[in-house]
């Protein structure tokens, strides 16, 4: 079994090989744009986008930082992410949603370390590799796996409209779109953990490191 679902994703990344080009290529042009957009805000606005793009900042309040709100928080966004690929490619309008979901995903990132490497310098830049790059480990290559499948799978099924060839596997096709959807979100799920249990530890010493 082990050795046949290897294959299967095997065959998958070589099939859709040109499709996950394009989605890591739109989520590095939203990198690129969320740090070049620092430059240009206004400082009111860079607070206000850092807690809105950022689900460690919206569940860190007065009160301190809490766990289960931070892992609450990133499973609900990342999770919501997941969800809107997964209908929106299923209701084949997913040609249209995937990218704009995977260029704001990119801008989240590179404006959450734009904003600590320009704020902090190479102190900022340290607690992003360390607070920030740890669980997009994880979840960049989930997040863009399953943008790829979902686009793939909308793709593929406009093609077959468009041709009016009869789709009588489409739901043997869902089904494999559905596995492989839940399959990556196992990485996301390992990255949310590390966001609530790892990255505080190293936000904590951040703070007392600029203070």
């Amino acid at each position: 079994m082990p050795h046949k679902l290897k294959r299967w994703i095997f065959n998958h990344f070589r099939d859709n090989f040109i499709i996950y080009f394009i989605i890591t290529v739109l989520f590095f042009i939203g990198i690129v744009v969320g740090s070049i957009s620092i430059k240009v805000l206004e400082p009111e606005k860079t607070n206000k986008i850092l807690l809105f793009v950022n689900s460690l900042f919206k569940s860190v309040d007065s009160t301190g930082i809490n766990n289960i709100s931070i892992l609450r928080q990133s499973l609900i966004d990342n999770y919501k992410a997941i969800f809107a690929i997964w209908i929106s490619s299923a209701l084949f309008v997913g040609v249209i949603l995937v990218p704009i979901i995977i260029l704001f995903r990119g801008f989240a990132l590179g404006f959450s370390v734009g904003f600590f490497v320009y704020e902090y310098g190479f102190k900022g830049f340290l607690f992003s590799v360390l607070g920030i790059f740890s669980q997009n480990l994880f979840i960049v290559p989930g997040i863009i796996s399953i943008s790829a499948i979902g686009l793939s799978f909308s793709i593929k099924n406009i093609k077959k409209k468009k041709n009016r060839s009869r789709n009588n596997t489409f739901i043997s096709d869902f089904m494999d779109y559905s596995l492989l959807t839940l399959l990556f979100s196992v990485l996301i799920l390992v990255g949310c953990l590390i966001e609530a249990y790892l990255t505080p530890i190293f936000l904590k010493f951040f703070i007392n490191y600029i203070s």
